[in-house]
Protein backbone atom coordinates (compact mmCIF):
# COMPACT_ATOMS: atom_id res chain seq x y z
CA UNK A 1 0.00 0.00 0.00
CA UNK A 2 3.06 1.91 -0.29
CA UNK A 3 3.04 2.79 2.92
CA UNK A 4 6.85 3.18 4.49
CA UNK A 5 7.13 1.65 7.74
CA UNK A 6 10.78 2.83 9.32
CA UNK A 7 13.13 -0.41 9.90
CA UNK A 8 16.45 -0.91 11.45
CA UNK A 9 17.61 -4.46 12.64
CA UNK A 10 15.15 -6.44 11.16
CA UNK A 11 15.07 -9.00 13.89
CA UNK A 12 13.06 -7.56 16.25
CA UNK A 13 15.36 -5.87 18.53
CA UNK A 14 15.71 -1.99 17.93
CA UNK A 15 11.22 -1.51 17.75
CA UNK A 16 12.05 1.41 14.92
CA UNK A 17 9.16 -0.71 12.73
CA UNK A 18 6.26 -0.60 15.39
CA UNK A 19 2.58 -0.42 13.80
CA UNK A 20 -0.37 -1.22 15.54
CA UNK A 21 -2.73 -3.71 14.72
CA UNK A 22 -6.49 -2.37 13.73
CA UNK A 23 -9.35 -4.75 14.87
CA UNK A 24 -7.20 -7.56 15.04
CA UNK A 25 -4.53 -9.61 16.94
CA UNK A 26 -1.16 -9.66 15.86
CA UNK A 27 0.84 -12.98 15.82
CA UNK A 28 2.66 -13.32 19.07
CA UNK A 29 5.84 -13.85 18.51
CA UNK A 30 5.68 -10.58 16.73
CA UNK A 31 4.39 -8.86 20.26
CA UNK A 32 6.65 -10.56 22.42
CA UNK A 33 9.90 -8.22 21.65
CA UNK A 34 7.64 -5.50 23.04
CA UNK A 35 6.18 -4.02 26.46
CA UNK A 36 3.10 -5.62 27.42
CA UNK A 37 1.72 -1.35 27.99
CA UNK A 38 2.51 -1.34 24.45
CA UNK A 39 0.68 -4.85 23.68
CA UNK A 40 -2.34 -3.88 25.49
CA UNK A 41 -2.40 -0.72 23.42
CA UNK A 42 -2.17 -2.93 20.04
CA UNK A 43 1.45 -2.60 18.92
CA UNK A 44 3.57 -4.82 17.80
CA UNK A 45 7.05 -4.94 15.19
CA UNK A 46 6.51 -5.51 12.00
CA UNK A 47 9.49 -7.12 10.72
CA UNK A 48 8.36 -9.78 12.93
CA UNK A 49 4.38 -9.87 11.99
CA UNK A 50 3.61 -12.51 9.56
CA UNK A 51 -0.23 -13.03 9.06
CA UNK A 52 -1.85 -15.93 8.34
CA UNK A 53 -5.30 -13.63 7.00
CA UNK A 54 -6.04 -10.52 6.05
CA UNK A 55 -5.15 -7.74 8.91
CA UNK A 56 -4.98 -3.96 8.87
CA UNK A 57 -2.74 -1.98 10.55
CA UNK A 58 -2.01 1.44 11.04
CA UNK A 59 1.40 3.61 11.58
CA UNK A 60 1.37 5.16 15.13
CA UNK A 61 1.29 8.71 15.72
CA UNK A 62 4.47 10.50 17.35
CA UNK A 63 2.44 12.04 19.82
CA UNK A 64 0.82 8.85 21.22
CA UNK A 65 3.73 7.29 22.52
CA UNK A 66 7.14 9.21 22.42
CA UNK A 67 8.68 12.15 24.59
CA UNK A 68 9.58 15.14 22.45
CA UNK A 69 13.20 16.64 22.77
CA UNK A 70 14.95 19.45 21.74
CA UNK A 71 18.54 19.00 20.30
CA UNK A 72 20.50 21.04 23.21
CA UNK A 73 24.18 20.37 21.70
CA UNK A 74 26.63 18.14 18.19
CA UNK A 75 30.27 17.93 18.84
CA UNK A 76 32.96 15.55 17.37
CA UNK A 77 34.40 13.74 19.36
CA UNK A 78 36.60 12.29 16.59
CA UNK A 79 36.43 12.44 13.32
CA UNK A 80 33.95 9.66 12.94
CA UNK A 81 32.02 10.26 16.03
CA UNK A 82 29.33 13.08 17.29
CA UNK A 83 28.30 13.64 21.00
CA UNK A 84 24.69 14.43 20.68
CA UNK A 85 22.80 15.75 23.99
CA UNK A 86 18.99 16.45 24.27
CA UNK A 87 17.05 18.83 26.49
CA UNK A 88 13.53 16.94 27.06
CA UNK A 89 10.53 19.88 26.42
CA UNK A 90 8.00 18.35 29.33
CA UNK A 91 10.13 16.64 32.25
CA UNK A 92 6.84 15.49 33.34
CA UNK A 93 6.57 12.99 30.12
CA UNK A 94 10.37 11.14 30.95
CA UNK A 95 10.26 7.83 31.52
CA UNK A 96 12.96 6.31 33.48
CA UNK A 97 15.94 4.08 31.96
CA UNK A 98 18.89 2.80 33.18
CA UNK A 99 22.28 3.96 31.93
CA UNK A 100 23.48 1.35 28.91
CA UNK A 101 19.81 1.03 27.82
CA UNK A 102 18.59 2.08 24.59
CA UNK A 103 16.14 4.35 23.26
CA UNK A 104 14.67 5.06 19.99
CA UNK A 105 15.05 8.37 18.48
CA UNK A 106 12.93 10.32 15.54
CA UNK A 107 14.17 13.01 13.79
CA UNK A 108 12.09 15.83 11.96
CA UNK A 109 12.17 13.84 8.82
CA UNK A 110 10.28 10.95 10.47
CA UNK A 111 13.30 8.42 10.18
CA UNK A 112 14.22 6.03 13.12
CA UNK A 113 16.94 4.73 14.87
CA UNK A 114 17.90 3.35 17.76
CA UNK A 115 20.66 4.21 20.22
CA UNK A 116 22.29 3.68 23.52
CA UNK A 117 22.05 6.55 26.17
CA UNK A 118 25.81 7.34 27.94
CA UNK A 119 24.48 8.93 31.01
CA UNK A 120 22.09 9.69 33.36
CA UNK A 121 19.24 11.88 32.92
CA UNK A 122 17.99 12.33 36.46
CA UNK A 123 21.81 13.44 37.36
CA UNK A 124 22.78 15.48 34.27
CA UNK A 125 19.28 16.94 32.94
CA UNK A 126 20.20 15.90 29.72
CA UNK A 127 20.31 12.88 27.87
CA UNK A 128 23.66 11.26 25.91
CA UNK A 129 23.94 10.08 22.66
CA UNK A 130 27.57 8.73 21.12
CA UNK A 131 26.84 8.44 17.16
CA UNK A 132 29.29 7.35 14.59
CA UNK A 133 28.83 8.55 10.58
CA UNK A 134 27.44 5.12 8.81
CA UNK A 135 28.16 4.33 4.92
CA UNK A 136 24.79 5.56 3.83
CA UNK A 137 23.18 6.05 7.51
CA UNK A 138 20.40 7.92 6.87
CA UNK A 139 19.61 9.13 10.57
CA UNK A 140 23.80 9.93 11.49
CA UNK A 141 23.95 11.41 7.76
CA UNK A 142 21.76 13.97 8.70
CA UNK A 143 22.75 14.76 12.03
CA UNK A 144 26.58 14.74 10.34
CA UNK A 145 25.00 17.58 7.69
CA UNK A 146 21.51 19.01 8.33
CA UNK A 147 21.04 18.65 12.60
CA UNK A 148 21.10 22.01 13.90
CA UNK A 149 20.97 22.75 17.94
CA UNK A 150 17.14 23.45 18.48
CA UNK A 151 15.80 21.22 16.27
CA UNK A 152 12.88 18.81 17.59
CA UNK A 153 13.42 15.07 18.21
CA UNK A 154 11.10 12.49 19.56
CA UNK A 155 12.08 9.79 21.95
CA UNK A 156 10.53 5.95 22.81
CA UNK A 157 11.65 3.53 25.13
CA UNK A 158 13.74 2.67 27.20
CA UNK A 159 14.84 -1.19 25.87
CA UNK A 160 17.63 -3.53 26.70
CA UNK A 161 18.89 -5.57 29.11
CA UNK A 162 22.31 -3.77 29.19
CA UNK A 163 22.55 -1.45 32.27
CA UNK A 164 24.24 -2.40 36.19
CA UNK A 165 21.91 -3.92 38.33
CA UNK A 166 23.16 -4.95 42.27
CA UNK A 167 20.47 -4.97 44.44
CA UNK A 168 22.72 -7.19 47.07
CA UNK A 169 25.60 -4.68 46.92
CA UNK A 170 28.19 -7.31 46.03
CA UNK A 171 31.72 -6.66 45.18
CA UNK A 172 32.13 -8.67 42.38
CA UNK A 173 34.46 -8.11 39.73
CA UNK A 174 33.24 -6.21 36.06
CA UNK A 175 34.50 -6.41 32.56
CA UNK A 176 33.84 -4.01 29.96
CA UNK A 177 34.93 -4.35 26.46
CA UNK A 178 33.88 -2.75 23.20
CA UNK A 179 35.05 -1.14 20.15
CA UNK A 180 34.10 2.36 18.94
CA UNK A 181 30.65 3.99 19.96
CA UNK A 182 30.13 0.86 21.54
CA UNK A 183 31.51 2.72 24.33
CA UNK A 184 28.46 4.78 24.99
CA UNK A 185 26.42 2.37 26.97
CA UNK A 186 29.87 1.15 28.83
CA UNK A 187 30.60 4.89 29.68
CA UNK A 188 26.69 5.16 31.55
CA UNK A 189 27.54 1.67 33.09
CA UNK A 190 30.37 2.56 34.44
CA UNK A 191 29.65 6.32 35.77
CA UNK A 192 26.31 4.51 37.04
CA UNK A 193 27.78 1.53 39.30
CA UNK A 194 30.73 3.95 40.59
CA UNK A 195 28.27 6.51 42.00
CA UNK A 196 26.09 3.48 43.62
CA UNK A 197 29.63 2.62 45.75
CA UNK A 198 30.22 -0.29 43.11
CA UNK A 199 33.70 -2.06 45.13
CA UNK A 200 34.37 -4.64 42.86
CA UNK A 201 37.43 -4.40 40.58
CA UNK A 202 35.66 -2.42 37.16
CA UNK A 203 38.06 -2.87 34.20
CA UNK A 204 37.00 -1.18 30.78
CA UNK A 205 38.89 -2.01 27.58
CA UNK A 206 38.32 0.51 24.51
CA UNK A 207 39.60 -0.41 21.28
CA UNK A 208 40.58 1.30 17.77
CA UNK A 209 42.42 0.51 14.74
CA UNK A 210 44.19 3.58 15.67
CA UNK A 211 44.61 5.94 18.85
CA UNK A 212 42.55 8.24 16.90
CA UNK A 213 39.37 5.90 17.37
CA UNK A 214 39.58 6.07 20.59
CA UNK A 215 37.31 8.94 22.49
CA UNK A 216 36.94 10.15 25.80
CA UNK A 217 40.40 9.32 26.95
CA UNK A 218 40.76 12.19 29.25
CA UNK A 219 37.56 11.38 31.36
CA UNK A 220 37.98 7.95 31.60
CA UNK A 221 42.06 9.41 32.37
CA UNK A 222 40.40 11.11 35.11
CA UNK A 223 37.69 8.57 36.72
CA UNK A 224 40.75 5.99 36.61
CA UNK A 225 42.55 8.40 39.49
CA UNK A 226 39.80 9.32 41.25
CA UNK A 227 38.45 5.75 41.78
CA UNK A 228 40.81 3.10 42.71
CA UNK A 229 38.64 0.08 42.06
CA UNK A 230 38.23 1.33 38.32
CA UNK A 231 40.68 0.66 35.42
CA UNK A 232 40.62 1.84 31.56
CA UNK A 233 42.69 -0.21 29.47
CA UNK A 234 43.05 1.83 25.82
CA UNK A 235 43.78 -0.35 22.84
CA UNK A 236 44.96 0.41 18.96
CA UNK A 237 45.48 -2.47 16.10
CA UNK A 238 47.83 -0.17 14.73
CA UNK A 239 50.73 2.20 16.15
CA UNK A 240 49.22 5.40 14.18
CA UNK A 241 47.28 7.68 14.95
CA UNK A 242 48.18 11.42 16.13
CA UNK A 243 46.24 11.22 19.49
CA UNK A 244 48.99 10.07 22.28
CA UNK A 245 47.31 7.80 24.54
CA UNK A 246 48.99 6.78 27.91
CA UNK A 247 49.14 3.33 28.78
CA UNK A 248 47.95 2.14 25.38
CA UNK A 249 47.70 -1.49 25.17
CA UNK A 250 49.00 -2.02 21.75
CA UNK A 251 47.13 -5.17 19.82
CA UNK A 252 43.11 -6.30 19.03
CA UNK A 253 40.60 -5.64 22.00
CA UNK A 254 40.39 -9.68 21.92
CA UNK A 255 44.39 -9.64 22.37
CA UNK A 256 44.35 -7.36 25.40
CA UNK A 257 41.51 -8.32 26.88
CA UNK A 258 42.73 -11.73 26.76
CA UNK A 259 46.35 -10.82 28.68
CA UNK A 260 44.51 -9.03 31.26
CA UNK A 261 42.28 -11.77 32.15
CA UNK A 262 41.67 -13.46 35.13
CA UNK A 263 40.42 -16.91 34.24
CA UNK A 264 39.95 -17.71 37.72
CA UNK A 265 37.72 -15.05 38.72
CA UNK A 266 35.38 -15.86 35.88
CA UNK A 267 32.96 -17.69 37.55
CA UNK A 268 31.67 -14.39 39.54
CA UNK A 269 32.70 -11.21 37.02
CA UNK A 270 29.74 -9.48 35.35
CA UNK A 271 30.66 -8.86 31.54
CA UNK A 272 29.79 -6.29 29.42
CA UNK A 273 30.07 -6.42 25.69
CA UNK A 274 29.44 -3.75 23.05
CA UNK A 275 29.93 -3.21 19.32
CA UNK A 276 29.56 -4.48 16.01
CA UNK A 277 27.73 -7.72 16.09
CA UNK A 278 31.40 -10.16 14.63
CA UNK A 279 32.94 -8.91 17.37
CA UNK A 280 31.05 -9.17 20.16
CA UNK A 281 30.49 -12.69 19.16
CA UNK A 282 34.18 -13.33 19.51
CA UNK A 283 34.59 -11.68 22.94
CA UNK A 284 32.31 -13.90 24.12
CA UNK A 285 33.47 -16.99 22.82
Amino acid sequence: HQQSIPYACRAGMCQACLIKAVDCDATQESKKWIKEVLQEKGYTLACQWVPDSDVAAALPTIEEFSVETSLRTIEALNDQVLRVTLDVMDKSAMFHYYPGQYVTLINPGGISRSYSVANTYEDDGFLEFHISETQQGIFSGWLFGQARTGDILHMRGPSGDCYYSNTSAEAYPIILAGTGTGLAPLYGIIRDALSQGHNGEISLFHGGRTSDQLYYVKELESLQKKYAQFHYYPCAQENSGKQKVKALQHGSIEEVVDAHLDTGALSHTRIYLCGAPDLVHTLRK
